[in-house]
């Protein structure tokens, strides 16, 4: 099917920025009996904090571990197991956050049953509770056209990457879900083109790789790569 780039969407796709700031609970963990504890409590906002969000507030994004829990698994209790089967969880698989939450429980304890004795950490190395403080505005970037999309998502800030593509999943309540897809889906008849941006890992990518990964796959839908009307 041909489908011309220039048309413009029904909708223009506005990108947002967002900023998530990290509001300290004063509550620590030094062990994960602490961790299991303090996560049976915790307010929705802890629980987004550190599973996806708090990716948004690291400059240099090194995604060895997708979330908080793993990545202190792994630095502070030196237990890569651990820290791999708490990287395997995906938040946006489940309904809502008290199912991740139980979830999350269960795998912690289900691993402490098992363990010979209850590892401490460092001083200093205590995993510190925090929760989110979140604020989404229009930017002045706009896409009327698939082909100004490309342009326009490498202007856009990380906070639109993060906003649109991995917290789009949330909001979406949907593990492949995301506003760019979302978008391109109801605007052009081009089910292959978003099949293909839903299908990026956000888990193992820092957010400059997912744009990356999203203008290879617009670059070679549109052409830029293999012709227009080779791939469409």
């Amino acid at each position: 099917m041909t489908v011309d780039p220039n048309e413009p969407a029904a909708s223009p796709f506005r990108f947002m920025e967002c900023l998530v700031m990290p509001m300290p609970t004063g509550k620590t963990a030094a062990n994960l009996r602490e961790l299991t504890q303090t996560l049976r409590d915790a307010e929705e906002s802890v629980l987004r904090y550190h599973l996806w969000q708090s990716r948004l507030a690291i400059v240099h994004q090194v995604v060895e571990y997708p979330n908080d829990f793993a990545a202190w698994a792994a630095t502070a209790l030196q237990d890569s197991t651990l820290a791999e089967k708490l990287s395997s969880i995906d938040p946006f698989i489940y309904g809502d956050m008290d199912q991740m939450r139980e979830a999350l429980v269960d795998l912690l304890e289900e691993y402490m049953w098992d363990l010979p004795y209850m590892r401490m950490v460092s001083p200093g190395f205590e995993f510190y509770f925090c929760e989110e403080s979140t604020v989404v505005l229009p930017s002045q970037i706009v896409a009327r056209t698939l082909a100004e999309f490309g342009p326009a998502l490498e202007k856009a800030g990380l906070d639109s990457i993060h906003y649109h593509f991995l917290d789009a999943r949330w909001r979406l309540r949907s593990s492949k879900g995301d506003d760019f897809s979302n978008w391109i889906g109801s605007s052009y008849d081009l089910p292959e083109l978003v099949s293909a941006i839903q299908g990026i890992d956000v888990w193992f990518y820092a957010l400059e790789e997912i744009r990356d990964a999203v203008m290879d796959i617009l670059n070679q839908y549109l052409g830029k790569s293999h012709g227009w009307a080779e791939r469409i």
